[in-house]
């Protein structure tokens, strides 16, 4: 016995341990893995609105030039239409509304496509915030991360701007109240670069220090030519696209580092998968090692635990149900009745006068009794009825989906097969023995399982008081008037 219990506790301990360990593992990866891959539709997300965000910058600008000639009104129109292609691509419904602000067609005015932009990046930035982007213990990823996050996005629309209240320059001049909006936007991009100045003593490529030189020179170029010149030579689309140069060489750099943070994204994804696919090889190998080790006890000890749960709510003389199984199926049978509506009657089965057999023909001519009426209660119910042994010579019986009609039926059938069978008695005399039976139905009497026991019980004790070898359904009026049914 004692080996019985070692093997119990080793199959329990080392097969669930090793499933645990493996299983954390598993899920400490994978958990990894759904984060990045949750970052990667992030990037694409980003890049979809950044896109819109372009389109809609260089709308801006192109709408705010003095006196349009008809290709500009064409370029407006087919970056509409980009956008709108786009926006099907972006799973956040506020980017198709933002843009249905402007009804295609229409030129709306710089501040409403400035506020509009606003609303996109902070689209933009949510997305990256939401996937947590910028949370990354790698340095080349955190710079990354955080340049296509808060850096070359701002400061493209800094300089995109900028580009859309130069381009509004009228007779080569521009109004004070402009040049100081742009002062704001070149004082906003100044400290951008501050901020990318702090980032080059981490980053130990040449990226921050390109960005800085270009963009020094870009901000010298607006101060000499726009800024501070009381005459400017060039019109508003030369302008447009002096800056825009300058601007796709901002965005030049926000596609590698995006294609740069995407492919570190898909490399690790890889990796982080093929490592799950080592776990679960090497647990199952684990598994299958144990499970090898242990099989012929393991077969063994679980043969024997069937046989102990059988035996636990059987009774072992009729082969029936016992109480034991009674009480713990009655909780499980009031939910489950009442989540499907089921329907069952209840019959309680008594054996008329038994303790006479037990007393005139012994103890074993009884059993063979109680045996026989078992026999004779299985082969008289379906598969889906429980026969139970309610104690003594008191037998139960569940017909699920039988009404009181029903149940009388087979109470009637159960009771005369069973006063027709003759039992012999050890000195071969012959008797026979009658039944009283009562029955109840569920819900119909009570809408517990227990209560309509007692109901059945209740019928059954009138049965036996009132002449025995009788059938008797329960009804409100029974502890007054029995509405009894008397068998054939």
């Amino acid at each position: 016995m004692k080996k019985y219990i070692y093997l119990i506790v080793n199959l329990l301990l080392l097969i669930p341990a090793i499933i645990a360990v493996y299983t954390y593992a598993y899920n400490y990866i994978d958990k990894e893995v759904r984060c990045l891959e949750h970052k990667s539709i992030a990037l694409n997300q980003m890049q979809s609105i950044y896109s819109i965000i372009i389109n809609l910058q260089k709308i801006r600008g192109l709408s705010n030039i003095e006196d349009p000639n008809i290709k500009v009104f064409d370029d407006i129109e087919a970056l509409e239409k980009k956008n709108y292609q786009l926006a099907e691509k972006v799973h956040n419904p506020r980017v198709k509304e933002i843009l249905q602000r402007h009804p295609h067609g229409t030129i709306s005015d710089f501040e409403s496509y400035t506020f509009d932009i606003e609303a996109l990046l902070l689209i933009y930035k949510l997305t990256a915030y939401n996937a947590e982007l910028t949370l990354n213990s790698n340095i080349k990823e955190y710079l990354l991360s955080k340049s296509i996050t808060n850096g070359l996005p701002y400061l493209a629309e800094y300089f995109a701007r900028i580009r859309g209240l130069a381009s509004s320059v009228s007779n080569h001049k521009l109004d004070d109240s402009i040049k100081l909006k742009i002062k704001n936007q070149r004082y906003m991009i100044e400290e951008l670069l501050k901020n990318a100045q702090e980032m080059k003593y981490f980053n130990k490529t040449n990226f921050v220090q390109t960005l800085l030189s270009s963009q020094q020179k870009e901000i010298a170029y607006i101060n000499k030519e726009i800024i501070n010149s009381d005459n400017i030579s060039l019109n508003g689309l030369e302008i447009f696209k002096n800056i825009t140069k300058n601007i796709d060489f901002l965005n030049t750099l926000y596609y590698k580092n995006m294609q740069k943070l995407n492919f570190f994204y898909k490399n690790k994804i890889a990796d982080k998968n093929f490592l799950k696919l080592l776990i679960i090889i090497t647990c199952i190998v684990s598994i299958i090692i144990v499970i090898l080790v242990n099989l012929f006890y393991f077969a063994k000890i679980q043969k024997y635990i069937k046989k102990v749960e059988h035996l636990n709510v059987i009774d072992p003389m009729t082969q029936l149900y016992n109480r034991r199984f009674l009480e713990n199926f009655i909780t499980q049978l009031n939910t489950q009745t009442k989540e499907q509506n089921e329907f069952f009657s209840i019959l309680m089965i008594d054996i008329d006068f038994f303790k006479k057999v037990n007393d005139t023909y012994g103890h074993d001519i009884g059993d063979k009794v109680i045996i026989q009426l078992a026999t004779v209660l299985l082969q008289n119910i379906r598969k889906s009825d429980l026969g139970i042994r309610y104690g003594g010579e008191e037998f139960m019986i569940i017909l699920r989906y039988a009404d009181i009609d029903a149940a009388f039926n087979v109470a009637t059938k159960i009771k005369n097969i069973f006063s027709q069978i003759e039992f012999h008695s050890n000195t071969n005399e012959t008797f026979k023995k009658t039944l009283s039976i009562g029955i109840a139905e569920f819900p119909k009497h009570h809408s517990d399982v227990w209560q309509c026991i007692k109901f059945a019980d209740s019928a059954l004790y009138k049965a036996k008081t009132t002449g025995r070898d009788k059938i008797v359904i329960y009804s409100e009026e029974l502890q007054d008037k029995p509405e009894a049914k008397e068998s054939k």
